[in-house]
């Protein structure tokens, strides 16, 4: 497997294959072709650009070595980085295509974040300050540029899972690092990652201890298993790419939210399963102005024919509609679950417009609230286990 081909599949999973383009190759006039990036994470108002080298000939000697990383990683790869920031600028709209095979267009006016990273494989005997540069600030454009080597890479995604923890983490890598070369403090990748964890304001070389406590448990949060395949369990949706907006929601919310949200799916699940009846859930991320509502359908209620679909549509209209009505906010996402005999049935659905007072739906809620009380709390987003003195 090409470094190249490792990157694409760990971005899928850490991103789905939805969020990940690999062929990245357009051309600005009918006789140039230029490629974008070695590859690209690329999701509502957020891009991450890599560009991807590893050592072809490697050698036992670190002069050679540092040698190789001075020209393919601080000249070549970071200046690739500024073409692809350029060809952004530069023309209005880039079509790219991601690893489902579906081509959209992405947009420099719509991008608030660009993460810019140049992972690469280097030889083992690399001199070790450059294995621990960290980061390169670009002469011309005054651009932050990430220098990882694959390893840290993947251990990044493998720890936090989640993309809203990724982006923070990067965020708060480009804020430590500069200090760390500053107060000529040298440290490890795992140290960064701990520190982040730990919430520290700046990582020390022993920041990485605390990842012997992480507690990664996967069960209770992760949903990357249900969202990653959403794709292939599709069988009627207004457009083809629909989807694609409440990924996108998922992939703005932190861990802690994710637990939330798989808590209250297990919930109804077993409702559905036990035939029981169970109020509706919902919670809100203010940070993303999203609510997300979870129900289980009534178990007297059909879930099949075309009286199954009628019921179910409108049942999942009306309570996330209602969810996103309580909340305040500008958007809301709606899961609900019932059985066709043994087999589970998921209905998703998002509505995304401005809040606005509605007398009448706000009537009919005082009168009859469908979902269970809600109250207002700070949640952690990664655990840790106590070790007895």
């Amino acid at each position: 497997m090409t470094l190249e081909e490792h990157i694409a599949q760990l971005n899928s999973l850490a991103f789905w294959r939805e969020f990940t383009f690999a062929r990245n190759k357009f051309s600005p006039t009918p006789d140039k072709e230029l490629e974008l990036a070695d590859n690209l994470v690329w999701f509502g108002d957020r891009a991450y650009i890599l560009q991807l080298k590893q050592r072809d000939n490697p050698t036992s000697d670190p002069i050679a070595e540092r040698n190789w990383f001075e020209k393919k990683i601080i000249k070549k790869a970071t200046s690739q980085i500024r073409d692809s920031q350029r060809y952004l600028d530069e023309n209005p709209r880039i079509r790219i295509t991601n690893e489902h095979g579906h081509s959209f267009e992405i947009e420099r006016a719509h991008l608030r974040t660009i993460t810019k990273i140049v992972v690469f494989l280097p030889a083992p005997a690399l001199p070790e300050d450059c294995w621990r540069m960290h980061y390169h600030i670009s002469k011309s454009t005054g651009s932050f540029i990430h220098l990882l080597p694959v390893n840290d890479y993947s251990g990044i995604l493998e720890t936090l899972r989640v993309p809203e923890d990724i982006a923070r983490y990067f965020e708060y890598r480009e804020e430590v690092t500069p200090r760390l070369r500053e107060a000529g403090v040298s440290v490890e990748e795992s140290d960064i990652i701990g520190a982040f964890l730990n919430e520290e304001a700046m990582p020390t070389p022993g920041s990485h201890e605390i990842l012997e406590r992480l507690v990664q448990d996967t069960e209770s949060f992760d949903l990357s298993g249900l969202l990653g395949t959403l794709h292939s369990h599709i069988e009627r949706a207004d457009a083809p790419y629909d989807y694609y907006k409440i990924l996108r929601e998922f992939a703005r919310s932190p861990r802690s939210v994710w637990r939330e949200v798989k808590l209250r799916v297990t919930k109804s699940l077993e409702a559905t399963a036990a035939k029981n009846f169970a109020r509706p859930f919902r919670l809100t991320f203010p940070e993303n102005d999203c609510t997300f509502m979870i129900a289980p359908l009534a178990p007297e209620l059909p879930s099949t024919g075309s009286e199954g679909v009628r019921v179910r549509t409108t049942g999942l209209s009306n309570l996330t509609q209602a969810a996103k009505y309580l909340a305040h906010t500008s958007k809301a996402v709606g899961i609900q679950i019932s059985r066709d005999g043994e087999f589970v049935q998921i209905d998703w659905g998002l509505l995304e417009f401005p809040w606005q007072s509605d007398p009448e739906l706000e009537d009919r809620l005082s009168k009859n609230n469908p979902f269970r009380p809600v109250t207002e709390k700070s949640m952690d987003g990664f655990f840790f286990k106590s070790f007895a003195s």
